[in-house]
């Protein structure tokens, strides 16, 4: 079994309701996600969907990239709410500068908003609000990240554990 197929039998041991990937071999890579580290097509391809039992923690998917599904959350959420309270164009710069350079990969408003995001260097980071450009890097791959879902023997940040398995 790979790490994608082990970090979803995990999750859903932990109560995660998962729904099949279908992925036709053909279909074109969204826009957000060309150029993007190593792993990551494969990642979001591995499910259409994937979320905790209260919804309010989900992993994006690949069509979520694509603007294909009716999520109330659009996979730039965040980098969007920045930009409404971005006082001067200096500060808007500064958050699309941040935001060019991470693709998140996991929401969550359960009592506040934060993500998980893969940086273009590979690195898996944490963010939240009400500064959602400032992270602390929680892995330093996502392979590295994918394993510590699926292993419980792995070390795994702690801001992961609570973001993605509660508190």
């Amino acid at each position: 079994m790979n790490a994608a197929a082990e970090a979803i039998a995990h999750l859903a041991g932990s109560g995660w309701v998962s729904a099949p990937a279908h992925r036709p071999r053909d279909e074109a890579i969204p826009r957000p996600l060309a150029g993007a580290p190593d792993g990551l097509v494969d990642w979001v391809s591995a499910f259409a969907s994937l979320s905790a039992p209260d919804d309010a923690v989900w992993f994006l998917s690949l069509a979520d990239y694509g603007g294909q599904t009716d999520d109330a959350f659009a996979w730039n959420a965040f980098e969007t709410l920045s930009l409404e309270v971005a006082a001067t164009e200096r500060e808007a710069a500064r958050v699309r500068e941040f935001w060019s350079a991470h693709v998140p990969i996991l929401l969550c408003v359960r009592g506040h908003y934060a993500y998980l995001a893969v940086r273009a260097d590979g690195a898996v980071v944490y963010g939240e609000e009400p500064e959602f450009e400032e992270s602390t890097v929680v892995a330093e791959s996502l392979a590295g990240f994918l394993a510590s879902l699926g292993d419980e023997s792995r070390d795994r940040h702690e801001l992961v554990t609570r973001l993605v398995f509660g508190p």
